[in-house]
């Protein structure tokens, strides 16, 4: 009896310090990014609203995978259009680590789902389970 609480103070810190299993190592990074211009199509608000469903239904309690949304007019962000080759409102998955970009995909077919949401979260989802792997 007088080592309960001990017990239970290991016990506590064992269950309160454990993680989610996580398919990133330390110092990793996975982004989402939706690249779009100021003006903006139906499809392309579509394709936004459906990538920010995505993430925050299924990956927002993975703090290694995070959405941004940008704007590709903005000075800031107009390297982008080169870096990945955009041309018009766009989604890439981009692996960091370190704060180095080791890989990225631009996802060619979000245009297919753009009116299909289903379609487009099932296409999304897979493509972003394929490269985290």
């Amino acid at each position: 009896m007088k080592y309960l609480p001990s017990f239970l103070l290991m016990g506590f810190l064992f269950f309160s310090c454990r993680t989610e299993s996580n398919t990133s190592a330390p110092g990793e990074v996975y982004s989402v990014f939706y690249f779009h211009p100021t003006a903006r199509c139906e499809s392309c608000i579509n394709i936004e609203n459906f990538t920010k469903e995505l993430i925050d239904s299924k990956y927002s309690k993975s703090p290694a995978i995070v959405y941004k949304a940008l704007n590709i007019e903005d000075r800031e962000n107009e390297h982008f259009r080169k870096d990945y080759g955009l041309k018009f409102s766009s989604v890439v998955l981009s692996k960091s680590k370190n704060g180095k970009e080791e890989k990225f995909k631009l996802l060619d077919s979000i245009w297919l789902y753009s009116e299909n949401r289903e379609g487009f979260l099932k296409y999304t989802d897979s493509e972003i389970q394929a490269f985290i792997k």
